[in-house]
């Protein structure tokens, strides 16, 4: 049975829950049955891992910041990261970005500026 990650909102608030259902219809409508917050958003979780979350050592470059682009459709996007490991510098992590990442569903063709917050 699918996982989903259901986004509410009521005023400033906004809540994350976490539900199983036969499908994101049935979430929506359970929502819109008992619930007084509006459903921003709907989505199927694909991965979870429950395991315990490896201590914080502050081993890492807290946030890296830039922007990638598509020259195929003329497109660009900001791209926020955090806790980037120490051993990744910004050609390893353009070269990652290139090669996992999509814009619109087309492939990233560079990342244009950089910046790494320590």
């Amino acid at each position: 049975m699918p996982m989903y990650r259901v986004q509410l909102k009521q005023g400033s608030r906004t809540i994350v829950n976490h539900l199983e259902a036969d499908s994101w219809e049935d979430i929506l409508n359970f929502y819109n049955a008992v619930s007084t917050m509006q459903v921003s958003e709907i989505l199927e979780v694909k991965y979870s891992n429950d395991t315990k979350p490896p201590i914080d050592d502050f081993n890492y470059k807290r946030l890296f910041k830039g922007i990638v682009r598509n020259d195929e459709e003329h497109i660009s996007r900001q791209i926020i990261l955090h806790n980037i490991k120490n051993s990744i510098d910004s050609k390893d992590l353009a070269n990652y970005i290139k090669q996992y990442l999509k814009i619109r569903g087309k492939k990233i063709d560079g990342v244009v500026t950089t910046l790494f917050r320590i």
